[in-house]
């Protein structure tokens, strides 16, 4: 199934999208380290990062070329985002092999391939479930319509990197439940090599400067994941945290919304997003 783009080429989404308002934030981000946790929380998918991708010798460089392509697919034109779709379904061709364990749900032996539409679906929906949380908690309120508008939206791009109508979820509450019940069962567990990533997420070799910076980074993404991950990674959480939290999440609620848009969107977004409308005009 093909997806259209507009008449003009804004790409699969542009101006009054649910996409562009919402993925436009940068205070979405933050929520980056909780979804590539709940991610690699999937043994087959850990897997394959820890054994085809750059996280553990390149982080930065791996991070920003992940943070490129995403950008060109939510922002870019037709052209763009199918280029980046490309690079990206590329890149996936050559990861594939076995679990060299026993691992919740799966068996040593087990086959993964980085095309499989359950592993592709819980990436998807794990991005789709971060970005709405995190806007929630830090600018405002969603109704169900923009969520689920949100949702079938990005329904275009996923089809892009190989997903079937039928292989996802049909509306946005049905995405939370599939979530919900995936937290909940035993496809997920926390490998040696989900850990080992994880740690070069939550502690990359910065200088001793950005320390607070990475312990806030840590905390915040111990708030953001659900507890089952918590515990799974090992990670404390209390009651007092929990209110710190709150009231800053509070805050932020107050402030964000009433910044001027120049200081709630990325120089590199506001650029793609401004070649893309200049090359439409």
């Amino acid at each position: 199934m093909e997806y259209p783009a507009n008449k003009k080429d804004y790409g699969y989404y542009g101006p009054g999208s649910a996409t562009w308002r919402i993925g436009s934030e940068t205070v979405v981000l933050l929520g980056g380290a909780r979804a590539v946790l709940m991610q690699i929380a999937h043994p087959m998918i850990a897997m394959g990062v820890y054994a085809h991708s750059s996280y553990m010798s390149d982080p930065f460089g791996r991070t920003e070329r992940t943070f490129t392509l995403g950008q060109y697919l939510t922002f870019g034109s037709t052209v763009r985002t199918r280029r980046a779709a490309q690079t990206i379904n590329r890149l996936h061709r050559h990861v594939h092999g076995t679990l060299p364990l026993d691992v919740g749900a799966y068996s040593s032996g087990s086959r993964y391939d980085a095309r499989n539409p359950e592993l592709l679906l819980w990436v998807h929906a794990t991005l789709v479930d971060t970005v709405l949380l995190t806007y929630r908690l830090f600018i405002g309120p969603l109704s169900y319509e923009e969520q689920d508008r949100y949702y079938q939206e990005s329904k275009r791009v996923a089809h892009l990197l190989g997903l079937q109508p039928r292989d996802m979820p049909r509306t946005v509450n049905d995405l939370k439940q599939y979530v919900d019940d995936m937290v909940h069962s035993n496809r997920l567990a926390a490998t040696p090599q989900a850990r080992r990533i994880a740690q070069q997420v939550l502690f990359p070799p910065l200088p001793p400067v950005f320390r607070p910076l990475i312990h806030l980074n840590f905390q915040l993404t111990c708030a953001l994941l659900p507890q089952p991950l918590r515990d799974i990674y090992d990670m404390e959480w209390s009651d007092i945290r929990q209110r710190a939290f709150d009231v800053s999440t509070w805050g932020m609620r107050t402030v964000i919304p009433h910044l001027p848009m120049s200081m709630r969107v990325l120089p590199v977004t506001r650029r793609i997003i401004e070649r893309t409308m200049s090359q439409s005009a």
